[in-house]
């Protein structure tokens, strides 16, 4: 693909962006390398690093490295970017740093591998010495995503080590996302099976939860989200394959406000006046059934609100300001908000014409996630609301027997995640 050349290590990054952005396998990523900024740095042995927007390289690493194997390199990074691991999948890394490093790594290699077999254009780094792939690749991740690469793992450093907290890992300095380059970690014994592999780039978590605001966050996924799209037009013209992750990213995003505006007006005191029935073609493409006429007064509405942790923050000043909005139109008789995590965190009950949630409201908990402590709350309350909606990023099991005793219409509000079955109702996923 390109000319071996004693260039600067800039200067070899910069061909290596024009010449993927020529090639019709990458065309889909080539506005990726112009999101963010790259820097090459003179500290020794260090390798690369990104903290989802911004890319930092090694001048040594990079001397090491043949063309494709460059080319591998700054594939990598930007597939960080493309997937947003540093700044939506946090959460992963809170529970374990060395998991969450090496799911992301083990997907995107994977990927990349699959995109040129023939290594035409990319080649992925391997030991000089022994031929092998220098970086995290295992051939049983293929087709995963990162969160089901991730709870793999989660699940045998359980299994092979019960005795340690989930949280710690040997060999995980907990700085860098590479863990297996300090120099700390050399000559120690892993007895976990994915220790042994190692990683040729480090993740700045830190740089990407504080050294980025929400706003400019929010700006970095519309930034990538439209050079995806413009690069997924040219890949079609292309005859480009786009991966099917980066086409969930692109699906078109609903707007939830209005799913849920509708969800809570069409939950009726007489629910014989409404037809559900028969559904409302606005929202089919969307997989979300709604009511096709509006009916009367809504009597008792119940919110349940993910609170384990990532749903935490803007996004549930958001929702319970638009959910406050909803039920000043419609006039409810009684809400409640119920709190959970791992279990049930706090109850709210608000009566009256007048009310202000997203002020008064004081959400609780913080830990792991359960959503089957909703039903055995609400069973013990004796609730029987006109509707219910749930907030939750969707990574968690459900008991669907004991979901199908709810008889209010549910809308699950999902975090994101495309893949979670819903128990019962209707899913909308919340992309913004």
């Amino acid at each position: 693909m390109l000319t071996k050349a004693r260039l600067p290590a800039e200067k070899r990054i910069e061909v290596v962006h024009v010449s993927l952005m020529r090639d019709p396998k990458f065309a889909l990523f080539a506005g990726l390398f112009m999101v963010g900024n790259v820097k090459v740095v003179d500290t020794p042995f260090f390798t690369a690093s990104t903290n989802g927007r911004d890319a930092t390289y090694g001048r040594w690493f990079v001397d090491q490295l043949t063309d494709k194997e460059l080319a591998f390199l700054v594939m990598h990074e930007n597939m960080h970017k493309c997937y947003r691991h540093l700044t939506t999948w946090r959460k992963l890394y809170d529970i374990n740093r060395k998991a969450a490093n090496n799911a992301c790594d083990f997907v995107i290699n994977i990927q990349l591998v699959d995109m040129d077999p023939n290594e035409t254009c990319i080649a992925m780094p391997r030991d000089k010495q022994t031929g092998e792939r220098d970086g995290m690749f295992d051939e049983r991740f293929r087709g995963m995503d990162t969160k089901q690469v991730f709870d793999i793992l989660m699940k045998e450093r359980r299994e092979d080590e019960p005795e340690e907290r989930e949280g710690d890992f040997p060999c995980d300095d907990g700085n860098n996302g590479g863990g297996d380059n300090d120099n700390r970690t050399k000559g120690r014994t892993n007895r976990n099976e994915f220790d042994k592999f190692k990683s040729f780039d480090e993740h700045d978590w830190d740089g990407a939860q504080d050294g980025m605001s929400e706003q400019e966050k929010k700006q970095l996924e519309r930034d990538i989200e439209q050079v995806l799209r413009q690069g997924g037009i040219y890949a079609g013209k292309v005859g480009g394959n786009m991966p099917r992750e980066i086409g969930e990213l692109l699906k078109p995003k609903v707007d939830w406000r209005e799913v849920l505006r509708r969800f809570v007006r069409t939950s009726l005191k007489d629910r014989d006046s409404a037809s559900w029935r028969k559904a409302h073609k606005n929202f089919l493409w969307q997989d979300v059934i709604l009511p096709s006429i509006l009916g009367k007064r809504v009597k008792w509405l119940v919110f349940a609100m993910d609170t384990s942790g990532s749903i935490v923050g803007p996004l549930l000043t958001e929702f319970l300001s638009e959910m406050n909005a909803c039920l000043t139109s419609v006039g409810a008789d009684r809400v409640d908000v119920i709190y959970w995590d791992a279990e049930v965190a706090g109850h709210e009950t608000y009566t009256g014409k007048s009310r202000d949630i997203v002020h008064q409201t004081n959400p609780k908990g913080g830990g792991g996630t359960d959503p089957d402590v909703i039903v055995d709350f609400m069973r013990e309350k004796r609730m029987a609301p006109d509707a219910l909606v749930v907030l939750s990023d969707g990574y968690m099991h459900t008991n669907k027997p004991k979901w199908s005793a709810v008889k209010a219409p549910t809308l699950w509000c999902i975090l994101g995640n495309d893949k979670y079955e819903v128990p019962n109702g209707q899913k909308l996923v919340i992309r913004d």
